[in-house]
């Protein structure tokens, strides 16, 4: 891995509680939006997931990070099927 990658996953490794604050809070308020919302919301992932995919499969990156990618993805679609926990 070149330096620079080297420093960005240290970076995000100092960060991980951070980084898991913000996964809850946003599985919080996508959880509380109306279903039509909540669809929007769902539909703009399923987008930008793509992009995501489609340039990690081209870029030299580890494995954890593209590991990582899909455990937010099954956060997501948790959502996706049980929208509200109330």
């Amino acid at each position: 891995m070149t330096e620079i990658v080297d420093k960005i996953i240290a970076t995000l490794n100092s960060q991980k509680g951070e980084l898991i604050g913000v996964h809850a809070m946003l599985a919080a308020m996508a959880r509380s939006l109306p279903a039509t919302q909540l669809q929007v919301l769902l539909d703009e992932f399923d987008t930008e997931l793509a992009v995501a995919r489609s340039t990690l499969a081209y870029s030299p990156v580890p494995e954890e990070v593209i590991s990582g990618l899909e455990n937010y993805v099954q956060m997501w679609n948790a959502i996706r099927t049980e929208p509200n926990q109330s």
